[in-house]
């Protein structure tokens, strides 16, 4: 039996650049905790304050749900400028890795699959 989905059910459905992003964002939120687990448990040196890291988690946590809620709310405007916030959380500690999944996450916002994700809504809303 052959089922046809409708447009609603078509449009709820997230391409896997956004999903790649969602995935990545919320490993940045536990991996902070992991390297000052690590760097305490095993008295590693770091040129950085261990506490920061606890703080840049912290930082990472709140940037998510921001994150989330632009993708909830299809805030295509916002969802990028979280980008632009999880690069400034990780400048400070030299977070090598975040800035790395802060490139990849804008690379992948520019695809032609995110941008009619975001504005699927608003051609949905005009009708």
């Amino acid at each position: 039996m052959k089922f046809i989905m409708t447009t609603k059910a078509k449009q709820a459905k997230k391409p896997i650049q956004l999903r790649i992003i969602f995935i990545l964002n919320a490993l940045m939120m536990f991996l902070p905790f992991l390297v000052y687990f690590l760097v305490t448990n095993n008295k590693i040196e770091m040129d950085v304050v261990p506490m920061h890291v606890i703080y840049t988690g912290i930082a990472y946590i709140i940037s998510f749900g921001a994150l989330v809620y632009c993708i909830l709310n299809k805030k295509f405007f916002a969802f990028r400028t979280m980008f632009f916030i999880n690069l400034l959380i990780a400048l400070p500690v030299g977070v090598d890795g975040g800035i790395v999944v802060v490139i990849v996450s804008f690379i992948l916002s520019h695809t032609k699959q995110v941008k009619s994700f975001f504005n699927a809504s608003k051609l949905i809303n005009r009708c």
